[in-house]
C-alpha cells in the first residue's frame, strides 16, 4: 500500500501482501491475519497451500470416548494445533470467520444428550477486519467434550464430522470424518505421565546461556527468557527482556499501544495464557521541551507477568509478539527499530524452577506500532506479592543456566501484525522509594515552586496573556475590587486543582490523564478553535471579563467575577497537558502516597500557579509596572488568537489517521456556528441572540456528528498497490482481480470507493470469489497508469476493471460513476478464481474487454 493510497482512504491498518504461488497445482491463499495472534481473518481464497507449512500439518484430531456401565458416557474431540495455528469457536458469531462445527455420524445406537463445550474459554477480541464482530479462537489445542447415551457395554467405534477453518498466515479449511475410540482412566494417566516424562527430557536441552541480541550494528543489545520455563497451571512466572543500549544512547519510556517516543510493547499469541502489563526496573527520566518525553537511562529491564489459568491442559505453549524501540542521544537518534520475539514454556504437573531463552528476531517498526494499536493485550492481572520474583537478568545471562541462545542478528524475519500507558508504575515506584527518603515538607516546596513555573509553559501562556489584559484593565480601580477578582481567578484555579486531586487520590488518575481520552482532546480543540474566533472578532463570547469584540468591551469595559473565575479554571485545564520542571517528580510520587498527602501535593501546586495573582490582589501597585491601556491591546488579543491556534494544531497532531478529517471538518463546523453567532450581536434582542446562539450550535452539531459519521473511513477491502506485473502474475495464477484506476482528486472516484468498492458487500463477494482487489492511484503523474488506461482505451478517470480468473473470459470494464448492485453483477459475471490446472489462455484476453451494462 503506497503512502498516497493509504492517506486516501485514511486507514491506520497495513495487511500482509498476498502470499505467492506455491506450487504449479496450488493457489497462493489470500489471508490476511486480524491484529491479534491471528485474530479475525480474511479469507478470500482456500486452498490446501497450508499444508505445505514447513511445521508440519495445521492441525492433528483426536476422538475419544468413555461410556460407564449405565450406558451413559463423554464424547471428546481434541483439535492439537501447529505453531502459529489458531482455529475458530463452534460460537463464532456470524458473519466473520467460519466457526467450528461437529456432528455424530454413526452408529445411530449413539444418542447425544448434551452439547459440545470446550474445555476452556476462547480468546475473544474485536475484529478490525469484520468491523465492531468479536472472533473466538483457540491457539494450541482444545477438546470439546459432549454427553452421549450408548447401549450398555458398547465398545465400537463412534464417526463425528468435523468441519471449520484453521488459519495462520494461510486459512485451511476442515472437513474430515472422525472415528472415536474408547479410552479407559488408566490409558488418560498413563499419556499424563508421558507428557511428564517429555517435559523432563525437554529441559535437559536449555544448557547454553543466552546469547545477547542486536540488530545489525544498532546501539541497542537485547537479551530475554522466560522463567520458569515448565509451568504448573494456575501458577506464575514472567517474561524478561533487557536493553543495553551502547554508551550516551538511551531508549523511551514503556507504552502498551503505539504512542510515539516510547519503546513499544505488544503481544500478539498467547496461547490462553494471562499476560500482564510491562514492568522497568528503572525510573522514567522526563525532558521537557517542544515535546516532552520520558526516557530510561542506560541498561533497562522489563518484567511482563504471566499467569497460567487453572483450566490449562500440559502441553507445550508460546507467548509471542513484537517490541518496537528507538536509541537515541540527547542530541540525535537512529532509525527506530522492532524485534519479534517467541518465548516457548510447557505447563506440566509441577513447576521446575528453570529459564529458557526467548527467541529474538529482527522485525519491522511500523508493523510492531500497528499492531501495538489494534491489540488490547495487556490482562488485567497482577502478581501476587507472595510470589517469588525471577532472577535478575545479570544472573541468567552470566551464569551457566537451563538457557537456549537466542538467533543472531543475522536471522530477519518479517511480519505485519493507537491512551499512551507509560509506564506509570514502575516510575512512581521508584519515585516512592526516592521520597521516603525526602521530608515531606520539602516534597511540598518542590511542587509551589513548580506551580510557579507553570506559569510560563507554553500551554499556559495563551490564557495568561489574556490575564495581563485583565490586569491593565484593573489600572486606577478600587484595591478591594482587584483583590476581588486576583481572588476569583485563584478560585479557578483551585477549583480545578482540587477535583484533580480528589481524582488522583481515590483512582490514582495520573496529571494529564484526561487528554488520553479522545472526547476529552477533542471538547478542548474544538473550545480552543472557537475561543481563537473569538479573539479575531468573529463571534464575542457572552461571559464578562472574556469577550474580546469592541462592542462587549464597550458594554462591559471592566473584568467580571465570573470571567475571572472561568479564565483561571481554563488555565489551569491548559496546563495540564505540561509538566513543568519538578512536577514529573512530585506528581509522580502521588500514586504511591497516601490520600491526604496525594491531595495536599495537588492543591500546593495550584496555591504555587495562583501566587503571582494573589500577590498582585495584595499589591495593586504591581499593575504600575504593566503599560496603560490602549491598541496594544487589541494587538495582544490578537496575537493570543493565533497562540491559541498553535495550540489547536498541537492537539490535532495528536488525532490518528482515521481522525483527522472528521475532526478538521468539524472544526470548520465550529467556525461556522461561531460566525452564525457572531451575525447578531450581544447588545441585539434577546430573542434574537438566543435563535443565533441555537442555530450556530445546531449547525455546528449537525456537521460535526455527519463528519465522523460518513468521513471516518474503514477500509473493507485489502487493497493492493497496482503493478502490472503483479497484475499478471495473480491472472497467471487463476486470480479474479479488480482493478481500481482513481485519484484523490478525482469525486467520482471517492463515490464510487465509498459507495460501491470499499464496502461489506463487495468485501463478501470478494470473498466469496476469492478475488483480489488493486488500486491504480493517479493522484499524481505516473507513465504506467497512463499507458494501461491508454490500453482499455479510456483517457479519464474513475475506471474499474475487473479480470476474471478464467483467461478465456474477457475483462469486464466500468466507466464513471458505478452502483453497488453492478460491482456485485460484474464481479459474478467474471467468476471465481480458478486453479491453475484449470487456466486457458486466449488471444483476445490481451486487447478485448467486455462492457459492462452500468
Amino acid at each position: 500500500m503506497t503512502s498516497s493510497m493509504q492517506r486516501w482512504i485514511s486507514s491506520p491498518t497495513r495487511w500482509l501482501p498476498m502470499l505467492a504461488l506455491l506450487g504449479c497445482c496450488w493457489l497462493a491463499p489470500a489471508q490476511s491475519q486480524d491484529s491479534f495472534g491471528g485474530g479475525a481473518d480474511l479469507f478470500p481464497d482456500f486452498s490446501l497451500g497450508g499444508f505445505g507449512d514447513e511445521n508440519g500439518e495445521p492441525v492433528e484430531w483426536r476422538a475419544t470416548y468413555q461410556i460407564n456401565d449405565s450406558g451413559k458416557g463423554k464424547l471428546e474431540v481434541t483439535a492439537t494445533l501447529g505453531s502459529g495455528w489458531h482455529i475458530y469457536s463452534m460460537t463464532q458469531p456470524a458473519g466473520g470467520p467460519t466457526p467450528t462445527t461437529l456432528s455424530l455420524q454413526s452408529p445411530p445406537e449413539i444418542k447425544l444428550t448434551g452439547k459440545f463445550t470446550p474445555d476452556r474459554k476462547p480468546h475473544s477480541s474485536v475484529s478490525s477486519v469484520y468491523k465492531g464482530l468479536t472472533v473466538e479462537e483457540f491457539e494450541s489445542s482444545v477438546t470439546w467434550s459432549a454427553t452421549i447415551q450408548a447401549p450398555a457395554g458398547f465398545e465400537g467405534k463412534i464417526s463425528v464430522q468435523v468441519a471449520g477453518l484453521v488459519c495462520k498466515e494461510a486459512c485451511v479449511p476442515v472437513g474430515e470424518t472422525l472415528e472415536a475410540t474408547p479410552v479407559s482412566n488408566a490409558d488418560a494417566d498413563a499419556e499424563s505421565s508421558q507428557l511428564t516424562s517429555e517435559l523432563d527430557t525437554e529441559s535437559t536441552l536449555f544448557r547454553e546461556v543466552a546469547k545477547p541480541f542486536r540488530d545489525g550494528d544498532y546501539a541497542v543489545e537485547w537479551t530475554a527468557y522466560v522463567f520458569p520455563a515448565t509451568v504448573k497451571a494456575g501458577q506464575w512466572g514472567e517474561l524478561i527482556f533487557t536493553a543495553t543500549p551502547d554508551a550516551t544512547y538511551h531508549v523511551y519510556e514503556t507504552a502498551i499501544d503505539d504512542s510515539d517516543l516510547s519503546t513499544n510493547f505488544v503481544v500478539t499469541a498467547k496461547s490462553g495464557i494471562e499476560v500482564g502489563k510491562p514492568v522497568a526496573d528503572l525510573p522514567v527520566t522526563q525532558k521537557q521541551g517542544v515535546l516532552p518525553y520520558g526516557y530510561f537511562k542506560g541498561k533497562v529491564t522489563w518484567r511482563l507477568p504471566f499467569m497460567v489459568p487453572t483450566t490449562t491442559k500440559p502441553g507445550s505453549k508460546t507467548i509471542e509478539g513484537m517490541i518496537a524501540y528507538q536509541a537515541c542521544t540527547d542530541g540525535s537518534c537512529l532509525q527506530p527499530q522492532a524485534l519479534k520475539f517467541k518465548a516457548s514454556l510447557a505447563v506440566a504437573e509441577s513447576t521446575i524452577e528453570s529459564p529458557a531463552a526467548i527467541m529474538l528476531t529482527s522485525g519491522r517498526s511500523n508493523d510492531a506500532k500497528d499492531a501495538a494499536a489494534e491489540t488490547k493485550w495487556v490482562d488485567p492481572i497482577t502478581k501476587p506479592a507472595d510470589v517469588p520474583q525471577s532472577p535478575a537478568a545479570d544472573d541468567i545471562t552470566s551464569t551457566d543456566t537451563n538457557v537456549l541462545p537466542s538467533p543472531g542478528p543475522g536471522e530477519k524475519t518479517e511480519t505485519n501484525a493507537k491512551t499512551d500507558l507509560a509506564d506509570a508504575d514502575t516510575a512512581a515506584t521508584n519515585d516512592a522509594q526516592a521520597g521516603s527518603s525526602t521530608a515531606f515538607p520539602l516534597i511540598l516546596v518542590f511542587a509551589f515552586i513548580g506551580g510557579l513555573i507553570l506559569n510560563v509553559m507554553p500551554c499556559v501562556l495563551p490564557v495568561v496573556g489574556l490575564k495581563i489584559m485583565g490586569f491593565v484593565s484593573q489600572a486606577g480601580e478600587d484595591r478591594k475590587r482587584i483583590l476581588t477578582l486576583n481572588v476569583a481567578y485563584v478560585a479557578g484555579i483551585m477549583a480545578v486543582f482540587a477535583l484533580l486531586a480528589v481524582v488522583a487520590a481515590v483512582t490514582k488518575f495520573g496529571w494529564g490523564e484526561q487528554f488520553t481520552y479522545f472526547p476529552v482532546r477533542l471538547g478542548l480543540t474544538l473550545a480552543l478553535f472557537a475561543l481563537a474566533l473569538s479573539y479575531l472578532d468573529v463571534w464575542e463570547i457572552p461571559v464578562p471579563g472574556m469577550a474580546a469584540g469592541k462592542a462587549s468591551q464597550d458594554l462591559q469595559n471592566r473584568e467580571g467575577f465570573f470571567g475571572a473565575f472561568s479564565k483561571g479554571v481554563f488555565a489551569t485545564i491548559m496546563a495540564t497537558p505540561c509538566s513543568g520542571p519538578l512536577l514529573g517528580f512530585i506528581l509522580g510520587l502521588t500514586l504511591n502516597l497516601a490520600p491526604a498527602q496525594t491531595i495536599a501535593i495537588f492543591l500546593t501546586v495550584g496555591l504555587g500557579m495562583s501566587s503571582p495573582y494573589l500577590l498582585i490582589g495584595f499589591r495593586p501597585k504591581l499593575i504600575a509596572w504593566l503599560p496603560k491601556p490602549g491598541d496594544w491591546m487589541v494587538t495582544l488579543k490578537q496575537l493570543m488568537a493565533f497562540l491559541f491556534l498553535g495550540t489547536v494544531a498541537f492537539f490535532f497532531s495528536q488525532f490518528n489517521d482515521t481522525q483527522k478529517v472528521p475532526v478538521f471538518v468539524s472544526l470548520i463546523a465550529v467556525w461556522f456556528g461561531c460566525w452564525i453567532i457572531g451575525k447578531v450581536p450581544n447588545y441585539a434582542d434577546l430573542g434574537k441572540r438566543v435563535s443565533a446562539w441555537l442555530g450556530g450550535i445546531a449547525a455546528a452539531a449537525a456537521l460535526s456528528f455527519g463528519a465522523f459519521h460518513f468521513l471516518e473511513q474503514v477500509k473493507e477491502l485489502d487493497w493492493k498497490d497496482y503493478n502490472e506485473a503483479q497484475l499478471q502474475q495473480l491472472r497467471n495464477e487463476g486470480k479474479t482481480v479488480m482493478v481500481d484506476f482513481g485519484a484523490k482528486w478525482c469525486v467520482n472516484c471517492i463515490v464510487n470507493y465509498e459507495v460501491a468498492l470499499n464496502t461489506a458487500t463487495t468485501r463478501e463477494v470478494m470473498d466469496e470469489l476469492g478475488a483480489v482487489a488493486m488500486y491504480a492511484d493517479w493522484t499524481d503523474p505516473d507513465e504506467k497508469i497512463k499507458q494501461k488506461l491508454s490500453e482499455l482505451d479510456s483517457r479519464s478517470i474513475p475506471l474499474l476493471v475487473i479480470y476474471p480468473g478464467d483467461r478465456s473470459k474477457a475483462p469486464i470494464i466500468m466507466r464513471d460513476l458505478v452502483t453497488q448492485q453492478a460491482v456485485v453483477d460484474a464481479l459474478r459475471q467474471a467468476g471465481a478464481s480458478v486453479s491453475s490446472s484449470s487456466l486457458s489462455f486466449s488471444a483476445r484476453d490481451q486487447n478485448v474487454a467486455t462492457i459492462a451494462p452500468q
